[in-house]
């Protein structure tokens, strides 16, 4: 073997094994926290999730140990359900909710902002609400917490849910938007279209995205869920991915993020693991709801099931998740109804997290 034969193969060693650890440390990378948001504090639901290897969670913004069940479809949304303004949260309370969970061994990593249902509809006294909004994302930031999810919706379209079942007779739920075409406007909502929507927003965004990106919190908002572009003379402006990436350019910062939800995603007919890729490598996704649908008709008309059961490539979304580092909460979300479950839902909790856990062990490996 000559010296220059020699030479080139040390040289080409060596590149190999430079690439081979450049992968390793990609590989490595942050890992995938796989969470569950958390209804109530009690000894019962907080050991539960610690069994199933949960570490990180989402925090409530009220102390409560009592146990609540999760209806499988969600309440009827009749607008606000108090004409009084969004308050600041009590920092002492949120002391105490947190200090509750960190002495269970688990991690609080986001909390939801709760309704602005002054900002979203408009109304003349909007900027007390704003206010109180910064006001929470300060507090969220003194307290470690990274993340805070919201909506911006002045009427969900949850009249549209129905209740079915699959095999073995696991309760399901379903979305038809034939259910709420002809339904009219209410009258302590009124009608809202696009344009007033997205103008409330882009004005909701400037004044409290640059006291997130001060304080260090991310925003996640949640797209529109169903995915329709009308509910009762009420526009629905984040129904699309088109919305959600115009939502991101309307203030470009990494605190004005998106929560992914790889179910609606599907609802939209779109690939989900796509989407990830694109939000993903903007960092631009700041919370993950993942769950799985079957869908009929795009938008309009889907079955929502069991994790393994829907038209979402579920290993391909974690995998997607761990390609662009994504570093926040991934939570199941939803789970279908398991006969004889307990109040708080543990059957099809466990299921939903164990069956996470093994994507995420394929998606690492």
């Amino acid at each position: 073997m000559t010296a220059r034969r020699r030479e080139l193969l040390r040289d080409g060693a060596a590149l190999a094994m430079a690439a081979a650890l450049a992968r390793s440390a990609s590989a490595q990378g942050p890992p995938i926290k796989i969470g569950k948001g958390l209804r109530d504090l009690s000894d019962e639901t907080l050991e539960f999730f610690q069994m199933l290897g949960i570490r990180h969670v989402v925090m409530p913004t009220s102390y409560s140990l009592a146990q609540r069940r999760r209806g499988l479809v969600p309440a009827t949304d009749t607008g606000p359900r108090t004409d009084a303004p969004m308050r600041p949260w009590d920092p002492e309370e949120l002391k105490r909710i947190k200090s509750r969970i960190e002495n269970k061994g688990l991690v609080p990593m986001m909390v939801h902002l709760g309704r602005v249902h002054r900002v979203v509809q408009g109304r003349p006294d909007a900027s007390a609400e704003i206010e109180a909004v910064k006001t929470n994302i300060r507090i969220a930031g003194e307290l470690g917490i990274p993340v805070i999810e919201y909506n911006f919706i002045a009427l969900r379209g949850s009249e549209g849910y129905g209740r079915t079942t699959g095999p073995g007779g696991i309760g399901l739920r379903d979305y038809d938007e034939a259910r709420t075409r002809d339904l009219p406007p209410l009258d302590n909502v009124g009608t809202h279209s696009r344009e007033q929507l997205w103008e409330r927003l882009d004005g909701f965004l400037k004044a409290v995205i640059p006291v997130a990106e001060d304080a260090g919190v991310r925003l996640a908002m949640h797209p529109n869920d169903p995915p329709i572009p009308v509910f009762r003379g009420v526009a629905q402006p984040m129904r699309s991915l088109a919305d959600q990436r115009e939502l991101i350019q309307l203030v470009d910062s990494p605190s004005n993020g998106i929560t992914m939800d790889t179910g609606v995603t599907t609802e939209m007919g779109e690939d989900a693991a796509e989407a990830i890729r694109y939000f993903g490598s903007r960092d631009r996704i700041n919370h993950v709801h993942f769950r799985n649908v079957r869908v009929e008709v795009p938008y309009y008309k889907y079955l929502e099931v069991p994790h393994d059961a829907g038209d979402c490539d579920m290993l391909a979304c974690m995998k997607a998740f761990k390609e662009v580092g994504y570093r926040y909460l991934v939570i199941p979300d939803h789970t279908p109804e398991f006969s004889d479950d307990t109040v708080g839902s543990q059957m099809g909790w466990a299921f939903a997290i164990g069956y996470l856990r093994a994507l995420q062990h394929a998606a690492e490996s």
